[in-house]
């Protein structure tokens, strides 16, 4: 009897996985950019005009986008969104993707994309130091393009495009890395004209004057009152602004006494248009340079917070 050949058992080969970035359909990306968009702005509208679109072209991506993932992602008010708990989860995971995309991708625009500088730094430090001193810095480095934006809102370097921020704080961000820069001191400032009209002599007499707060510090002046021992006085009238800045240049004008970050008012004090009235001044906390660990090496980084701290050892 001939023996029969057995074929060789066929091998059966692995399935190779799909690579993540084609697994996203290109609609459903676009949503997740215009989802990533709204919740970062917190309106409709903002993401529209940010990437060029209609208000309703966003609607109706991020609808298509809850038919996707099977639940709401924002709670929509009349002039506001808001994102539910599953919007807060999702926008964490886009909010890192979309923001490592753009640090990645920055080294591709050209060759000198590396000395590319983008900051977000408080309004007050902005406009009372370094936009002062800037030119300096430029003139130095001439090929380092710089980036800044001022703002007040809570710094997210994880999700945000910045290489670095400055805030205020006591220098404990987990995960972060930091740089002191100056340490703070709050004390009252007005209009000379002002101070010799009211005649303030101890703290208490601050009751007779209207003061001038900022609307995201509302404890200031109470802190300060208490810690100068007049904390049971009633402030007979308020003046409500959204930064120290604005703040400071409404006592130049005279309309009142404002709560001053020293050092940041020492050019208008030596201007003479600011003058304290009490040599009275509590810490109040400091400003830092922060970012992430992974910048460390970052060139144009490196250059500019060697300046920076030179720049403050020298002449604060």
């Amino acid at each position: 009897m001939a023996a029969r050949s057995v074929a060789p058992p066929r091998l059966l080969r692995a399935v190779e996985p799909s690579p993540a970035a084609t697994q996203l359909k290109p609609a459903l990306l676009l949503s997740l950019q215009a989802f990533d968009a709204a919740v970062r702005l917190q309106s409709f509208k903002a993401a529209a005009e940010a990437l060029h679109l209609t208000p309703s072209a966003i609607s109706h991506r991020i609808r298509n986008l809850e038919r996707a993932v099977g639940t709401a992602l924002f709670v929509r008010a009349h002039r506001a969104v808001e994102a539910t708990p599953a919007g807060r989860a999702l926008a964490t995971a886009t909010g890192r993707a979309f923001a490592e995309l753009v640090r990645a991708t920055t080294p591709l625009v050209g060759a000198q994309a590396s000395l590319r500088l983008r900051l977000n730094v408080s309004p007050l430090f902005a406009t009372a130091w370094l936009i002062p001193r800037l030119p300096d810095f430029m003139a130095s480095h001439p090929a380092v393009e710089l980036v800044i934006e001022s703002s007040t809102r809570r710094l997210d370097l994880e999700n945000d495009v910045f290489h670095a921020g400055v805030r205020v704080g006591d220098g404990k961000w987990p995960g972060l890395t930091t740089h002191h820069l100056m340490a703070l001191q709050a004390t009252p400032v007005a209009a000379p004209a002002l101070l010799r009209k009211l005649k303030l002599r101890r703290p208490a007499d601050i009751a007779r004057a209207a003061t001038i707060h900022v609307s995201a510090f509302p404890l200031a002046w109470p802190m300060w009152l208490k810690q100068a021992g007049a904390g049971e006085i009633r402030l007979q009238q308020t003046v409500w602004v959204d930064s120290f800045d604005v703040a400071l240049q409404l006592a130049e004008q005279g309309a009142g006494v404002a709560l001053g970050l020293s050092p940041l008012f020492a050019q208008r004090e030596e201007a003479g248009s600011l003058s304290r009235p009490f040599d009275i001044a509590y810490p109040t906390g400091a400003y830092w340079l922060v970012h992430r660990p992974e910048e460390e090496g970052h060139p144009a980084l490196r250059l500019f917070t060697r300046w920076l701290r030179a720049k403050l050892a020298a002449n604060g």
